[in-house]
């Protein structure tokens, strides 16, 4: 009888787990479960951020869409126009930075008007300029004016709306006749229009 209790005894010690292998499966699993977290997190994250470089890519193409018409179709009788006549048109771009950021503008009279249509045959003033975001310093929209009645001041005026943002900066370079490029240009002072524009736009992305 003793003999047989020990044997059972024997046999139930046997078909359970010691204090040290449930310690090292419980670390096993906790291994595992971290991996598998840590991949599918990164995965998300991975995710996430082609998502965001696609928008941020789908709002630049837009916006640059926008400003290659709007420039391609700045306007001036017959490409140059005498002094006299200077005030009724106009393109000029600053050369500015903020806090060493590229925050240049530009502000021409362009037929791509988007509004209303214009007393001048569809000539309107558009210009592009960035805006500091409030809630993130060193961010800006980039924004666009449009005033479908030009005046001799055709930096101010007309609506303004937001066409991008996230931006970090904006630099634009004007080549002029021959290759020489310029880092501003005023109609007034040349009385001929760029023969190119390069505009760069940088988001903080």
């Amino acid at each position: 009888m003793g003999l047989r209790q020990n044997l059972l005894h024997f046999s139930r010690s046997d078909k359970g787990f010691t204090l040290m292998e449930i310690l090292l499966a419980i670390a096993i699993g906790a291994i595992v479960i971290t991996i598998v977290n840590t991949t599918f997190f990164n995965s998300h994250k991975i995710i996430d951020s082609v998502d965001t470089q696609r928008e941020v890519y789908q709002i630049a193409r837009i916006a640059m869409d926008r400003m290659i018409k709007d420039i391609s179709c700045a306007y001036i009788p017959d490409g140059e126009i005498s002094e006299d006549r200077s005030y009724m048109y106009g393109f000029i771009g600053k050369n500015d930075e903020y806090d060493g950021i590229d925050n240049d503008s530009i502000s021409l009279t362009s037929a791509a008007n988007i509004g209303i249509g214009s007393i001048f045959g569809g000539v309107c003033e558009i210009g592009y300029y960035l805006k500091e975001n409030e809630d993130k310093e060193g961010i800006f929209f980039l924004m666009r004016r449009e005033d479908s009645m030009p005046d001799n001041d055709i930096t101010n005026g007309g609506n303004v709306m937001e066409v991008a943002e996230g931006l970090t900066g904006m630099n634009i370079v004007y080549i002029g006749k021959g290759t020489k490029e310029w880092d501003q240009w005023d109609l007034y002072e040349k009385l001929y229009l760029p023969r190119q524009v390069k505009v760069t736009l940088t988001f903080s992305i």
